[in-house]
């Protein structure tokens, strides 16, 4: 009997859609420097791995597993030109303790100066240095630059920022090779050296290291990738470049489980979709921790402190994290994540985001705002605890459609919760900077400087309601629009009758516990704030509250009035 060919072209045809389909063969591939038998060659298998990261770099395909040993490397992580997919996800994962440093130890210092004078040289260097460090601890830079000449060079694209305030880089020390002090570095462009003052008079025996690598990991339209378990140490990123130390460029990716200290420029960026970052500790970045945009992004339960060490200016793009440009982040999760002690703003969102959710967030100790959500729309703030930031607690200037909910704001420098029109408009006529329908709702503020709640007008159709204000002298204060000397800073009762806001709210007359005080005044995070008055009854369920408010990080059982 002859065979149907219709039938066996079908089934051809299937196979083919299979084998199109199904991911090409990936490898465990690995890198272990002193394994005896590492070479920088074949497939990188157990027993015979890569010598390099370079060249497991280089032989890396959609769909491979990359294990590297434990180790310190004085290489990066670069991710070649391929068709990378997330229907083929690949992993590059650290086994044990993996440190990428962007430093390398440099020799052939001179003296430089009279002896004893501690100046020394390093001649023949080409580029820029952000970071020099002598036996680990990091010089002071002197007369440096950043991003491609700033503020050097003539005509600079961000020379005209913020003049009035010091330019984008207040703290920058000027001067050259004749005004270094001790524990200083300066590089010296047109003799192309570096030159470093230790408060040693020789330099015998001690180790000298150079910030050399512009990224320690670097992937341009990159996809499904995982990176974790890696902790990354020191970079040269923002000789040329406001991208991070870390900076995946893609859709679908995800950095987990990775430590970045001291990146002497941003410490994360990822761009792109659908992407995450997960559990991440970033610490003592040069300018900001974590910087992101594109569409379904997850930032969950990361570390996020200390950050702008080189004091940039917070009014420009520095601190914790901070989203902008290209439409910014949309429809995006900012969650658990603990961003605290940061020179700058916690967490800053920054014209045109959109539809974000920002919750279970603990935002402390901030030079500047806690929660800045600036120029965007349609965000939920909801279940976080704000305290003991220099300036407001929640602040949304020109933003609109969003829900501030459920959160506890306390002992901040200047107000708990703004909202508020500053008169500014979009000159291209996208963004429309009114800020209407807003709602702060079932919050509780607590023991701010400022004024308890400002809201921007009542033309602009916002509601307060159902909040709790609690203070020394039970008397918070309210305003619609900027206080002048003139304006009513009104009480709860005269907020009611004249704004028609807070109708269901109460006020408590309580002072700080000592305990919490000595607690904010040591900067401790974990400050248990149900074991206080009044935030037992809430904590409790106690109906001496006639509002409902849940403390940050329980669930929101209340949802009347939120989007």
């Amino acid at each position: 009997m002859k065979p149907d060919r219709q039938f066996i072209a079908t089934i051809f045809s299937a196979l083919l859609l299979m084998a199109w389909c199904l991911p090409a063969w990936s490898a465990v591939r690995h890198v272990a420097p002193t394994h005896p038998q590492a070479a920088d060659d074949g497939d990188g298998n157990a027993m015979r791995p890569y010598r390099t990261l370079a060249f497991a770099m280089s032989r890396l395909l959609p769909g491979d597993t990359l294990r590297i040993a434990a180790g310190t490397y004085r290489e990066a992580l670069v991710f070649p030109r391929r068709a990378w997919s997330i229907e083929t996800p690949t992993t590059v994962v650290g086994e044990g303790s993996v440190t990428i440093l962007g430093t390398d130890i440099v020799g052939g210092w001179l003296a430089a100066g009279r002896p004893g004078s501690g100046l020394f040289v390093r001649r023949e260097w080409r580029h820029e240095p952000q970071q020099v460090l002598v036996n680990g601890k990091q010089l002071k830079q002197v007369g440096g630059t950043v991003f491609d000449g700033y503020p050097e060079r003539p005509g600079h694209a961000l020379a005209g920022l913020h003049r009035g305030e010091g330019g984008i880089w207040p703290n920058r020390l000027a001067g050259g090779r004749s005004s270094m002090p001790r524990d200083s570095f300066f590089f010296d462009a047109q003799r192309r050296e570096i030159l470093i003052r230790t408060n040693a008079p020789v330099l015998s025996g001690d180790r000298v290291e150079v910030a050399v690598r512009t990224y320690l990991v670097q992937g341009e339209d990159v996809a499904g990738i995982t990176i974790k378990g890696i902790r990354f140490r020191y970079s040269n990123t923002s000789t040329i470049s406001r991208q991070g130390a870390v900076t995946l460029m893609g859709n679908g990716n995800t950095l987990e489980d990775i430590v970045v200290e001291d990146a002497d420029g941003a410490g994360i960026e990822v761009a792109g979709d659908g992407n995450r970052i997960l559990r991440a500790t970033v610490t003592r970045s040069g300018y900001l921790g974590i910087k992101a945009r594109g569409r379904n992004n997850l930032i969950s339960a990361n570390r996020v402190t200390y950050n702008n060490t080189r004091g940039f200016n917070k009014w420009w793009e520095a601190g914790g994290m901070k989203f902008i440009g290209d439409d910014g982040l949309r429809q995006s999760r900012v969650e658990g994540n603990e961003v605290t002690h940061n020179h700058g703003d916690g967490i800053w969102f920054d014209w045109g985001n959109d539809d974000n959710r920002v919750e279970k967030n603990t935002v402390a100790y901030n030079h500047g705002f806690g929660i800045h959500y600036e120029a965007s729309s349609r965000a939920r703030i909801a279940d976080n605890t704000v305290f003991g930031n220099r300036q407001r607690g929640i602040y949304l200037p020109h933003s609109r459609d969003s829900v501030v909910a459920h959160n506890l704001v306390a002992a901040n420098g200047l107000e708990g919760i703004v909202v508020i029109d500053e008169q500014r408009r979009d000159s291209d006529g996208r963004l429309d900077l009114r800020p209407h329908n807003n709602e702060v709702t079932a919050n509780m503020m607590a023991w701010n400087k400022g004024l308890a709640l400002i809201l921007p007008g009542a033309r602009y159709g916002n509601m307060s309601d159902r909040n709790v204000y609690v203070e020394a002298d039970g008397m918070p204060q309210f305003a619609m629009g900027w206080p002048k000397w003139w304006s009513d800073k009104r009480s709860l009762a005269r907020w009611r009758s004249h704004e028609d806001q807070d109708r269901n709210s109460i006020t408590v007359k309580a002072p700080m516990d000592e305990r919490i005080r000595e607690a904010l005044a040591r900067g401790e995070v974990g400050i248990d704030w149900a074991a206080f008055a009044p935030f037992q009854a809430i904590a409790t369920g106690s109906n001496t509250l006639p509002v409902v408010v849940t403390l940050p990080g329980k669930s929101s059982s209340d949802k009347a009035g939120s989007r």
